[in-house]
């Protein structure tokens, strides 16, 4: 046998058994993913009854509405006893001539981390009667809190290694107007929080803030209604991140049973134009943004309808989906198979 035909064999033998063994571990990442996948859309119920109710209520700033709100949003942080837990207190005037007292609630990971994540949403409501903004912003505070919780034990093993970057989380307050809506009245708290992370060091460092400690910068709103789509607001510098939402969300649909397709919540469509919202305070500091709002907005906007009844469940658990497996390769999570 010439040596050129001796190895022909062995490269064949070695194909014959290496390339269904690669075929084998395909087969079972794909499972494994997609009992993952699976795992991920459970607790609607407790999402439903525990996060997000309490928040289906009037929380205008300055209101006892907006205490309780608040309340509930450090009361389900606290339970999990992971969080460093900062409020951002300060009075305002507003265009109605009244002075108002705001709090920001900022819950940190790792607060000496020099590497962050940021989801951000905002708890107060739209000053109509009767109005509890089921998607402006309710939805967002119970998705972040529902973060807090279900990725509880992934979040915990992170905390403390500082290779990768930790997740902080923001309750922005006063992001609605008063009036009508204008740079001197809406955003109050998101501006204020803005100045003071650009003014105040990382937990440990002397010449480096917390902006400059911001990966990425992710705002939630109005999200739950069925009719939810989000356009890829152009950041140049996040628009990685974009890519990869849209590539889990297809990962996802992939998963589903043939029964749960869901229609895809990202876009492809890319636009120049910015909604003034809580990012715009923090769109000047040069970090990636990714601003999450539906485009259109929900046919509820600043309506009564914004409420309980409808929200699309099966919207918002997907979006649930998405976010956590954002989370869990950004921050280098230990999966959970169920």
């Amino acid at each position: 046998m010439s040596y050129l035909t001796f190895t022909s064999t062995i490269i064949v033998l070695c194909l014959s058994v290496c390339l269904p063994l690669l075929e084998t571990y395909r087969t079972e990442d794909t499972v494994r993913r997609h009992h993952h996948y699976r795992c991920l859309s459970t607790g609607t119920n407790h999402f439903r009854s525990k996060l997000l109710r309490p928040l289906l209520i009037e929380r205008v700033s300055g209101t006892k509405g907006n205490v309780q709100a608040r309340e509930h949003i450090i009361r389900t942080l606290q339970a999990t006893d992971m969080w460093t837990i900062e409020l951002d207190t300060f009075s305002a005037m507003t265009s109605k001539k009244k002075q108002v007292e705001f709090t920001n609630i900022v819950a940190t990971l790792n607060p000496r981390a020099t590497r962050r994540i940021v989801l951000a949403c905002h708890h107060d409501s739209k000053e109509l009667p009767g109005f509890i903004g089921a998607t402006d912003s309710a939805v967002p505070c119970a998705i972040l809190l529902d973060i807090a919780v279900d990725l509880q034990k992934q979040l915990a093993q992170q905390k403390l290694n500082e290779n990768y970057p930790t997740l902080q989380l923001i309750f922005f307050d006063g992001e609605e107007a008063f009036g009508d809506w204008s740079s001197d009245d809406s955003l109050y708290g998101s501006k204020h929080l803005a100045t003071k992370m650009r003014h105040t060091n990382v937990l440990g460092q002397h010449h480096f803030n917390q902006i400059e400690a911001i990966d990425v910068f992710v705002l939630l709103d109005l999200i739950g209604d069925k009719s939810l789509k989000f356009s890829n607001f152009v950041n140049l510098n996040a628009r990685k991140y974009y890519n990869q939402l849209q590539e889990i969300e297809t990962q996802l649909i992939h998963s589903y049973d043939d029964n749960e397709q869901r229609q895809r919540l990202f876009s492809s469509e890319s636009l120049n134009d910015m909604i003034e919202d809580d990012q715009t305070p923090f769109s000047s500091f040069d970090i990636p943004i990714l601003h999450l709002i539906s485009n259109p907005f929900p046919p509820t906007w600043h309506k009564i309808s914004d409420d309980e009844i409808h929200l699309d469940f099966s919207t918002i658990d997907h979006f649930r989906n998405i976010i956590k497996i954002f989370l869990q390769k950004n921050l280098h999570l230990k999966q959970h198979f169920c």
